[in-house]
């Protein structure tokens, strides 16, 4: 047999076009109070590489240490660089940082990001706009960009809050100030995971919305007030992003702002206190998110926004210092898509509370896919759940806990600040409708054993893009309660409607559910024998006349054993447990909660 000699040249060819075809290897860089300073080729008195996670030894220059601040990742003090010494698919380590030369109001371990002090002359940022974290590096789906907290480096131990009483966390902390616009950056970064941090500003002195600006008006010019403006940006070509245990909090404008440019995740994130919104999708160019977007969101909580945030933080069940809305120079939305268009949104075990605008997401939204499940929304001062749908749509709204008390923030609040809530005017906004949505043609909303109650105007308000469009929809209510309340302060003294449909192409099923206390009559008017019309009996329910705000707090959505609902439901293919983890058993109970055992 011959054997064909291959040519050494072509040989070392191949082996080089695999070599470079292997992953690159991924560095480890690390950030703590006892590092040192940045050597770089401009700067050659520095201490640290950053390539280790050790303490500078106290002496030499270039050695094996962490940084001392997160900056020296992308700043080494030079006039006018900025570029982060990573490459994409690196991992970073935040354990915190210490002082940069001459930093005012420094507060470590947390980690100032941003001008050093009120008049641009400490710290070692000069000659860069604005200061903040630039877009990381992207990775790749195999090899992301990571940015951690020291918690979720190694044995993974984040904490993040979620929800009050505020408690303080074990992430590390990542403030911005003195005109701070963005703190990190993520325009253009595609596969990059940012984990166990916290996002947020040191202010409570100023603010940058609302009218009047209380306690003061933010100064953008030298003296600047120490504030910042935006936790973390997106732009329309951010893609594959997760953000883990993650607390954004505290900022004069966003928590996050920006559309998207593909998928984004969010586990175990909390965006609250920020004083114009939680998430504004909206860039104010009108820019779309772009095709293949996609938001999956767990454990997500978003509370308090239209509201400036106190620091230091006192009272910790609601630490706003004052609120306003969108009468008063203010905003107040928790999600909000004013140009936005998903392939889909997945929100499970989400949470929207006291915002002074809507809960969730606005009606210029056009979404493909959307699923709620095991989520809640309450107290916000405009509709609970908003949203907009394109054709061919699926919405699927599935366990979810709702109560419908948009003047809630009127009153005081346990726990509040005395008079955090003198500027706000806006209570039950847009109709004061619970739940409003549209749909569009051949498309189909699910809404299953859920359970609503509320005293504003209509619990369901329903319309279509264009007149007529939505003759070819299916709109499905199946093991849902419905409770109506009257609150004597609101409205002109009657209990909600059931339905309000804004087009006459609008045909609803209904089946398996109880409506109760409303001013429309929907027993015998929706027909099935399946259908309810007495007192859900709740476990502590209310009266069915308010005399408090209060009375509608921690509402307890658990029937008492016995309660007409019980056991009266219909199996539902997918649901096969309740809002509280409980298996369910067959037959169901209608709404969204089994008796507590």
């Amino acid at each position: 047999m011959r054997i064909r000699r291959i040519p050494v040249s072509r040989m070392l060819g191949w082996l080089l076009l695999g070599l470079l075809a292997l992953p690159l290897s991924a560095e480890t860089w690390f950030v703590r109070p006892d590092g040192g300073t940045r050597y770089s080729s401009r700067v050659h008195n520095g201490q640290c590489d950053g390539r280790a996670d050790a303490a500078y030894p106290g002496k030499g220059t270039d050695r094996h240490c962490a940084f001392s601040s997160a900056q020296y990742l992308y700043l080494d003090g030079t006039y006018g660089f900025s570029k982060w010494v990573i490459a994409g698919g690196d991992t970073v380590v935040i354990r915190g940082c210490a002082a940069l030369p001459g930093e005012q109001n420094a507060a470590p371990p947390d980690c100032r990001i941003g001008y050093g002090n009120a008049m641009n002359k400490a710290g070692i940022c000069f000659g860069v706009n604005d200061c903040g974290i630039p877009p990381p590096p992207s990775g790749t789906a195999a090899n992301p960009t990571r940015i951690l907290g020291g918690c979720a480096y190694g044995r993974y131990t984040c904490s993040p809050v979620m929800g009050y009483p505020y408690a303080k966390d074990n992430l590390t902390q990542l403030y911005g100030g003195f005109g701070l616009g963005t703190v990190l950056s993520l325009a253009g970064s595609r596969h990059v995971e940012i984990e166990g941090l916290e996002f947020t500003s040191h202010n409570g002195k100023c603010t940058r919305v609302g009218y009047p600006q209380y306690p003061a008006g933010c100064s953008s010019g030298y003296p600047m007030s120490d504030y910042s403006n935006v936790g973390i940006s997106f732009s329309n070509t951010s893609s594959n992003i997760l953000l883990q245990d993650v607390y954004i909090h505290g900022f004069t404008g966003q928590g996050i702002y920006g559309p998207i440019g593909g998928p984004v995740a969010l586990n175990r994130v909390s965006v609250d206190f920020n004083a114009f919104a939680g998430w504004n999708f909206d860039d104010g160019h009108s820019t779309p998110d772009a095709p293949g977007s996609t938001i999956t969101a767990s454990f997500v909580r978003m509370e308090g926004n239209g509201c400036l945030e106190e620091y230091p933080i006192v009272h910790k069940k609601f630490p706003a210092l004052s609120c306003w809305d969108s009468d008063d120079g203010g905003f107040g939305d928790s999600w909000s898509g004013q140009n936005t268009k998903l392939d889909s949104f997945v929100c499970d075990h989400c949470v929207m509370a006291y915002n002074t605008k809507d809960g969730f997401m606005g009606p210029h939204t056009q979404i493909h896919y959307l699923k709620i499940t095991n989520s809640q929304s309450y107290s916000n001062m405009g509709q609970q759940w908003k949203w907009g749908v394109d054709d061919g749509a699926t919405v699927l709204f599935e366990d979810n806990l709702t109560v419908g008390n948009c003047r809630r923030m009127a009153e005081a609040m346990p726990g509040a600040r005395p008079g955090f809530n003198r500027y706000l005017s806006l209570f039950c906004r847009a109709a004061g409708d619970i739940i409003s949505f549209y749909g569009a043609p051949n498309s189909t909303a699910l809404f299953a054993d859920d359970s609503t109650v509320g005293y504003s105007a209509t619990t369901f308000d329903i319309s279509c893009g264009s007149s007529n469009a939505c003759s070819s929809s299916k709109f499905i209510f199946r093991n849902n309660i419905v409770l109506g309340f009257l609150d004597p302060k609101y409205g002109s003294g009657e209990v909600p409607g059931l339905f309000y449909l804004g087009d006459h192409s609008v045909k609803l099923t209904t089946d398996h559910d109880l409506f109760y206390n409303l001013r429309s009559k929907p027993c015998p008017y929706f027909g099935p024998t399946t259908l309810l019309c007495t007192s859900p009996e709740f476990e502590n329910q209310p009266p069915s006349t308010l005399s408090s705000e209060a009375q509608m707090d921690h509402f307890n959505f658990h029937p008492k054993p016995g309660s007409p609902e019980v056991g009266h439901g219909m199996a539902i293919n997918g649901i096969t447990k309740d809002f509280f983890g409980v298996i369910r058993p067959n037959p169901p109970t209608i709404g969204a909660a089994e008796p507590q055992r």
